[in-house]
């Protein structure tokens, strides 16, 4: 078969392959454009398994470039998956797989418009991958072309929450962290369900790691949930207590701040139903922090709350009946005294010497 036959067969034979017609003679209007590149039939049967695996590589890395600049003819994708889908199997060698990786990921940069529902088949691939714990960086640079970074989840909306519980299990890591962050700005209300879940592990990261990037993007990932979901009331307590944590890393100090500062109107709810003096007290030593650092910028509306939360402590005192917590509890309000001599205090007076009698 000449070269100028395997052009005008393609297209007919890729959709009888598909099952999406039956062949029919070329004519002038079935013609490609010139803008589109023709994968060839040639080019095909070198990417057959008969072929060599080196040279299988080779035309794949060719076609990536190709992908990345030409527009490719109608269910030209499907036949190149159909040529190299084999090659993504766990017997396979690691230059096999990551070739066909980098294929994915080219052809959906360079394709995407292009692709409707095939951007949920691909989506599959990388999900449904065994063994499940490899190529982990291939398959998340393929699904960051397919999300645009996690912005875009057209035909992904269904599948994205349990995907993203799935990586979080496997491939907890800081490049995956800020895809999540962009998910959760973007996309939260596909994500309602599990948020809670997904904070735990966040958190529980936190706590566990040493590396300043893991940390500093998971702390992205929380201010993201609280500025664009919902903080649930269950995830309350290990979001505190890391952020209580991680204060005392001296680069994250002043995040963790600002995102205290942010959930301070969520606080509440654990003083208020969460009878721990563990919990109280991560609580009381983060309000005389933040008091004491920002006490005199500290407007009506933040007082309100902080008030709030003092009194409930100092209702659980009794309850719990730790010495220890009593103790610190009374340091603070020891530190708003003094505020309030030194006129930085801007809640309400009254209600504060209430507390304190």
């Amino acid at each position: 078969m000449n070269k100028q036959a395997s052009k005008e067969s393609l297209k007919d034979k890729v959709k009888g392959m598909f099952g999406l017609g039956s062949p029919r003679p070329p004519s002038k209007q079935t013609e490609s454009k010139p803008s589109e590149f023709i994968i060839t039939l040639d080019i095909l049967k070198e990417l057959h398994p008969d072929c060599g695996l080196s040279n299988r590589i080779r035309v794949a890395n060719h076609v990536s470039d190709l992908a990345k600049a030409k527009k490719f003819e109608e269910h030209a994708v499907e036949a190149v998956w159909k040529a190299v889908e084999d090659m993504l199997t766990p017997e396979q060698p690691p230059e096999a797989r990551h070739a066909v990786l980098l294929l994915l990921r080219a052809v959906i940069q360079g394709q995407g418009e292009h692709l409707g529902p095939l951007r949920a088949f691909f989506f599959k691939v990388i999900r449904d991958y065994q063994p499940s714990n490899e190529d982990l960086s291939d398959r998340l640079e393929v699904f960051k072309a397919l999300t645009e970074n996690g912005k875009d989840i057209t035909y992904l909306e269904e599948d994205i929450a349990g995907f993203v519980l799935l990586w979080m299990d496997i491939g907890l890591t800081a490049d995956f962290l800020h895809v999540l962050v962009n998910l959760v700005k973007f996309n939260s209300c596909y994500l309602d369900q599990n948020v809670s879940v997904m904070v735990q592990k966040i958190c529980l990261l936190c706590n566990r790691t040493t590396a300043s990037t893991d940390i500093e993007m998971a702390l992205q990932v929380l201010d993201a949930v609280v500025c664009y979901n919902c903080l649930p009331s269950d995830s309350l307590t290990v979001f505190i207590i890391t952020l209580c944590r991680t204060v005392n890393v001296k680069e994250f100090c002043e995040s963790c701040w600002k995102l205290m500062r942010k959930v301070l109107g969520l606080i509440w709810a654990i003083a208020m139903w969460c009878a721990n003096e563990m919990v109280s007290y991560e609580i009381v030593l983060s309000i005389t922090r933040l008091i004491k650092k920002y006490g005199k910028e500290l407007q009506v509306v933040t007082w309100d709350i902080l008030l709030g939360i003092i009194e409930r402590l100092l209702q659980q005192i009794q309850s719990i009946g730790s010495a220890e917590l009593k103790s610190i509890v009374f340091e603070l309000l020891t530190t708003v005294e003094e505020l309030h001599e030194q006129n930085g205090f801007h809640g309400s007076s009254d209600k504060f010497f209430s507390l304190s009698v």
